[in-house]
Formats: structure tokens, sequence, C-alpha cells
């Protein structure tokens, strides 16, 4: 899991206050050899106080842990950002009892910032990696300092000098413990390209079926007003194709009135048929339109 402790001395302890001061993080070299990079931790930083004092309607700028532990030690009250010397400052209130004592005592000396990495790289000026933190929560810690550290302590105005208390024979600090759940492993350059890829992908179809959603959406619109006017149509051509034929209709009329004569003049429609097919083209055409003229059919719609 890529995370990150940079520890820091504590400056001043104001007993009477029970306020720690001292410098978050720096761009400097930690014990891990690597430097935290100030321009862009900086944005970070700002969120997660930001965060904080939201949460707790301006009543803490941020969380403060004992030992990168699960203790709520206290909160940080404020929060400078020294641009010129590339480091944090924090004042913490400490309201836990047993963890003040062990700040009064010198047992804690220091701060040290718990979180994740966002991003490393190499420093070339240095040959150090170089990253971007983002914060999860500041700790006071006991990591040993150099002999003869020493913090500034305030008590009814007064300022004296103490040292740190000496470390045991054998002291080692728990590991570190992130207050929220751990966020998953940095994904590889490569893998995240190939996300980014998938994602523009997935972005790019989306469109295309919102398009085509809208698409159909207008061709039932349209569809809906086309139906109607096809219906009639097919209505109105099945009333046409009912209908017989002029010249058959005209025919048959003309058949019932040979039938009915007291000497049949053709003989059927059959014979009908025939006689005007043997007319010249002009006579057959007016004898048709003599017929029909006579015998006018019935209107259907």
């Amino acid at each position: 899991m890529p995370t990150f402790d940079l520890f820091l001395p504590l400056t001043k302890v104001d007993i009477d206050e029970r306020m720690v001061h001292g410098v978050a993080t720096a761009e400097a070299p930690d014990r891990a050899g690597e430097i935290c990079d100030y321009d862009s931790t900086k944005p970070y930083f700002e969120a997660w106080s930001e965060g904080a004092r939201e949460a707790s309607g301006g009543k803490s700028l941020g969380a403060v842990r004992a030992m990168h532990s699960r203790i709520a030690a206290g909160k940080l009250t404020d929060i400078a950002f020294d641009d010129e010397g590339k480091r944090i400052l924090v004042a913490a209130k400490i309201v836990d009892d047993d963890e003040w004592q062990k700040v009064v005592e010198g047992v804690y000396t220091g701060f040290s910032q718990g979180g994740r990495y966002v991003k490393r790289w190499n420093d070339p000026e240095t040959g150090m990696t170089r990253y971007t933190a983002d914060p999860t929560e500041i700790s006071i810690v006991d990591v040993p300092c150099l002999p003869g550290a020493t913090f500034d302590v305030v008590k009814d105005g007064i300022v004296e000098k103490r040292a740190f208390a000496a470390p045991t024979v054998k002291q080692e600090s728990p590991a570190p413990a992130p207050a929220a759940p751990p966020p998953p492993p940095e994904a590889p350059q490569g893998s995240s390209q190939a996300l980014a890829k998938a994602a523009l992908a997935l972005a790019s179809a989306a469109d295309k079926l919102e398009k085509a959603v809208e698409e159909n959406s207008r061709l039932r619109e349209a569809l809906g007003l086309v139906t109607p006017q096809v219906a009639a149509l097919t209505k109105r051509v099945t009333e046409l194709e009912a209908q017989p034929l002029p010249a058959r209709a005209a025919l048959r009329a003309a058949s019932r009135e040979w039938d009915g004569a007291a000497t049949p003049l053709v003989g059927g429609v059959d014979a009908a048929i025939k006689a005007l097919s043997d007319l010249p083209e002009k006579e057959r055409t007016m004898a048709l339109m003599k017929v029909s003229l006579s015998n006018p059919s019935e209107a259907r719609f």
C-alpha cells in the first residue's frame, strides 16, 4: 500500500492552552530518502483541512492522532502555508489527557503526516524520489530526535527549553495505520493510459447511444403521424379493387338489357365481348361509352 509518513520535530508546547506547534511537512529529505514536493502537495493539504473545517462546523482544521493509531488525540486549530520556505506550519490542541501528558514529558517529539502518495517521480537534481502527498491525518509521535534536540515550553508566559525524553534501548514506532480505509494501489502508468482510453471509448459509445435513442424517438413520432394515413389509403384501395372494371361493368349492364329484349341482340356477356372485339377501335370505344352513359354504376363511397 503506497503510504508515507514524514517526521518533523515539535517546536513549541503551550502548557496553559494545551497547544503544540510545529511543521507538518516540508520540502526536505525524509528518513526514507524521499522529498515531499511542496507545490503539488499544498492543494491536497488545503482540501483536507477545508473538509475537516466543514465537517466540524469550523471547530477543527484537521485530525490529530497519536502514533498513527485510532486514538483521536486532538485537532488542528491553525494551519499556515509558507510558500517561500516550502513548508506547512500547524498548531494542534491536544484534548486527550494521556497523550497530552506524553507531550509535556517530552515523550512525543514531533509531528508525522500520514496519508497516501498521489504520484512519485525521480528528482534529477538530488537523485532522490520526489512525491506528492495526500494527507489523511497528522500524528504526534515518539520518533527519536537527534541527541540534544529541544523544544520550547510556554507556561504562564515564560518560555523554557526542554530536552525530549531519551529513547529506550529498543524503541520502535508502531507501523503507520491510516485513519481511513486504505486506497487501492496506484496503477502503473500503462494501466492508467489504458483506463483513460477505455473511459474515452465508453463516453463515445454513450454519446452514440444517446443520439440513436433521439433518432428512434423521432422515427416513432413520424410513424405515428403516417400510420393513420396509410390505413386510410389501404381502405380506399380495397374499395377500388372491389369495383368491377368499367368495360366489364358496362357489358354486364348491356347484357342485362339485351337479355330482357324480345330478341337477344348479342347473346350474353361473352358474345358481347366477342362482338366488341370485332369492331374497329373507334367504333368499339364509342359503343362502350354509349353503354356506360346509358347504364351508370351506383356510387360505392
